[in-house]
């Protein structure tokens, strides 16, 4: 009997984390968040970042700027410019004057706020978790399917009346958390193609390196 009633609790234990796997309640929050942004042909936005290990008493961080058109995007960070055009990537370095540019592996960019919006459609697990700010924030955690990834977990935090992604943060296994905050946003269409390439006329002086 005691063995039957172990079999029933794990059953009833199994069966509820099955169905936490793919919450019903989160799916609907990211789908309205993803379609929001997927409504908007292009946009610019502000941000901030954060490294912070409480273990190893780390806290650092800085702003920066991103550009999205469809799957182009420029994020300027630090000194440096990383521009995808839909086919290779783009780094210039401003301090050591040089740019090199290498055909796209999708490797390279695997969360990013170029990607963020529209990530957990694939390969993530993922859960309701919370309600902050009396209401006015939805908290989503995703969980990689697959367990060799070097993080295990993205928070989200969206807000619940416009579905605009406020923060989400990055939980690397090592105990390191990543933060990422989008400080402003706004649609542009005056973006070009051109935005999201180097521009070397503008910058004869810039070495460029090919690996294409």
């Amino acid at each position: 009997m005691k063995f039957i009633i172990t079999s029933l609790l794990l059953s009833v234990l199994f069966i509820g984390q099955a169905s936490a796997q793919k919450d019903p309640k989160a799916k609907s929050i990211l789908d309205e968040m993803s379609n929001k942004y997927k409504n908007i042909p292009s946009f610019k936005a502000d941000f901030t970042y954060n490294m912070e290990n409480p273990e190893a008493d780390i806290n650092e961080g800085f702003k920066g700027k991103v550009s999205v058109k469809g799957e182009q995007y420029k994020i300027s960070m630090e000194g440096q410019d990383i521009m995808f055009d839909g086919e290779n990537v783009w780094t210039y370095l401003k301090e050591d004057g040089e740019v090199t540019v290498a055909p796209f592996e999708e490797s390279e960019e695997e969360i990013s706020l170029s990607n963020i919006f529209t990530l957990y459609q694939s390969g993530f697990k993922y859960l309701y978790l919370e309600s902050r700010d009396g209401g006015k924030t939805d908290v989503v955690d995703l969980v990689p399917e697959d367990l060799n990834k070097n993080y295990f977990k993205i928070r989200m935090q969206i807000n619940a009346a416009t579905k605009e992604l406020k923060t989400f943060k990055v939980f690397d296994k090592s105990g390191s958390r990543y933060v990422y905050t989008i400080v402003s946003f706004q649609e542009d269409s005056s973006l070009t193609d051109a935005d999201f390439t180097f521009n070397k006329a503008k910058n004869p002086n810039v070495e460029v390196i090919d690996f294409r």
